[in-house]
């Protein structure tokens, strides 16, 4: 998916059944702000630097929610700008694939460390 961001101000995923989250990062990488449903996986990618997570609690509350968020980032060029940078240094610093594989040797070095004969 590509995005435009000299149009594109930030991403909606009012999703409550979306398994994969890719989507979520990839707005993030190319500086986007998003708004999710504080819902599944979006809630490991998203903080409150880098995006709006809006509860699902019932259908009226969850649409006011995305509505107050829409509205926050739409008259906050400020805002939306920090949120975006903020969005693509996350995923630089947690989510790219080498940071990823760095990590997971990480995790099998402490393990074989920690399970070594005393």
């Amino acid at each position: 998916m590509r995005y435009q961001t000299a149009t594109t101000d930030a991403m909606v995923m009012p999703s409550l059944r979306e398994p994969g989250v890719a989507v979520v990062l990839e707005a993030m990488a190319v500086g986007l702000p998003v708004i999710a449903t504080n819902w599944g996986g979006t809630s490991d990618y998203i903080d409150s630097t880098c995006g709006i997570l809006v509860e699902p609690d019932s259908r009226e509350s969850f649409v006011q929610g995305l509505t107050d968020a829409m509205l926050k980032l739409a008259q906050s060029p400020e805002l939306r700008q920090s949120m975006g940078s903020a969005g693509r240094s996350r995923v630089r610093e947690h989510f790219d694939w080498e940071r990823k594989v760095d990590r997971i040797l990480e995790i099998y070095q402490q393990t074989i460390d920690d399970s070594s004969f005393h």
